[in-house]
């Protein structure tokens, strides 16, 4: 029976992996740039959100009123598609 050492088949396919062609160098700076975008993005809106959040929670008649307001949008909305006619 052939004794396998997959330690030794993990690190050789994981070598073969990382090494850089030209298709991997290509996707590699695709990545970075994309990952450097989203943190540029991600950091004011994350920074809009949380001082949102902590408005709205000094404010509980404000999120109360957002609540009540956007439940009967969406009531609206139903109501609507309820009675909309289908072709």
């Amino acid at each position: 029976m052939l004794k396998v050492s997959w330690w030794l088949f993990i690190a050789a396919s994981l070598v073969l992996i990382v090494t850089p062609g030209q298709d991997m160098i290509l996707v590699m700076v695709l990545g970075l740039v994309f990952a450097g975008l989203t943190f540029v993005v991600k950091g004011p809106v994350g920074l809009g959100a949380g001082v949102l959040s902590g408005w709205l929670r000094a404010r509980p008649a404000v999120l109360a009123w957002l609540f009540r307001t956007s439940g009967a949008v969406l009531v609206g909305l139903g109501v609507k598609l309820a009675f909309e006619r289908r072709a």
